[in-house]
């Protein structure tokens, strides 16, 4: 089977590792779209010497689309610029992966609006549209590590997911949007049809972080909630989960052989496994290729995640 045509949206930060995932499962790297002509030479520069990058850089969407003809386009770009994206791209016959979150507008009402409107836009097409929330990837891990715990059974979640600010002063809203989607995937990745109970919804954001506290309900299954996302001027960072009191610590680090690995960590065991998002990638294109039926974080899963998100946000 040929290899998977890939075409990366936005290939500076995580652009470049998300094009060096997608070529590690075999696909083939074709083209990276960027915002200004004048820096794609360095940016394909860096790919070549990431992983061997042999394909071209645009700086036209549609130019990239019409010449290409990528299976997948990754979109790594600001959040504003997702919706668009991802309808043209669903429009020209590409599946989709997105980072988190699938959209983000101006308001709340937009928001919906446009990521139902590109959920549909998928359905209609056959198409897939997955989220890159990558902490979906590691309940396997979890699972290995807490070998005793049974996440679906749990009437408690806490989570608590720090990221370095690199000088930058963000609002806890801005906080919220790039980082809150993770903990609540953990939440939908357990019951993907779970609704915020009306009333339970508690959100202080505050001084760099953004905390939540609420309850969910999937079949007439209750859990009680408590996040918090924030950033910090320098490290290390707090970043663990714990379902029903069952706690991770994770963190990630390079191997023997410098392939960097997760790490999950509970009462003095560190655990190395894949990493999250490469493992995303992988499941995504094993979906594309038919071997599986949907993404970790599908269109569905990535709605309800936003409504989610929104939710809590308004509660503030």
């Amino acid at each position: 089977m040929a290899a998977l045509r890939v075409a990366i949206a936005g290939a500076g930060g995580i652009g470049r590792h998300h094009a060096k995932w997608h070529a590690q499962t075999g696909s083939d790297v074709v083209a990276v779209l960027g915002r200004r002509a004048e820096i794609l030479p360095d940016t394909t520069r860096q790919l070549r010497d990431l992983f061997g990058f042999q394909g071209r850089g645009y700086t036209d969407f549609d130019e990239l689309l019409t010449r290409e003809q990528p299976d997948i386009v990754d979109i790594c770009t600001p959040n504003e610029t997702h919706f668009e994206l991802a309808r043209r791209a669903l429009d020209a016959g590409c599946h989709v992966l997105c980072e988190k979150p699938l959209v983000w507008a101006s308001s709340e009402t937009v928001t919906l609006t446009q990521a139902r409107a590109i959920r549909e836009q998928a359905n209609a097409r056959g198409l897939h549209l997955g989220m890159c929330s990558q902490y979906a990837a590691s309940l396997a891990q979890f699972g290995k590590v807490c070998s005793s715990a049974e996440p679906s059974t749990c009437t408690s979640f806490e989570s608590e997911m720090e990221t370095l600010a690199r000088g930058q002063r963000r609002d806890a809203e801005s906080i919220w949007v790039d980082m809150g989607p993770h903990p609540l995937s953990l939440i939908l990745s357990i019951w993907p049809t779970a609704r915020l109970v009306e009333g339970t919804v508690q959100a202080e954001f505050a001084q760099g972080t953004a905390a939540a506290s609420f309850t969910v309900e999937s079949e007439g299954h209750r859990c009680n909630c408590r996040v918090a996302v924030r950033d910090r001027d320098e490290g290390p960072l707090t970043r663990r989960f714990s379902f029903g009191g069952d706690s991770v610590d994770l963190g990630g680090r390079s191997d023997d052989d410098g392939v960097y690995r997760s790490a999950m960590a509970r009462a003095g065991v560190d655990d190395l496994g894949d990493d999250f998002m490469f493992l995303l990638i992988e499941q995504f294109t094993r979906v594309v290729l038919g071997d599986e039926p949907s993404p970790l974080v599908s269109s569905s899963v990535a709605v309800r995640n936003l409504e989610f998100q929104t939710k809590i946000l308004a509660a503030t």
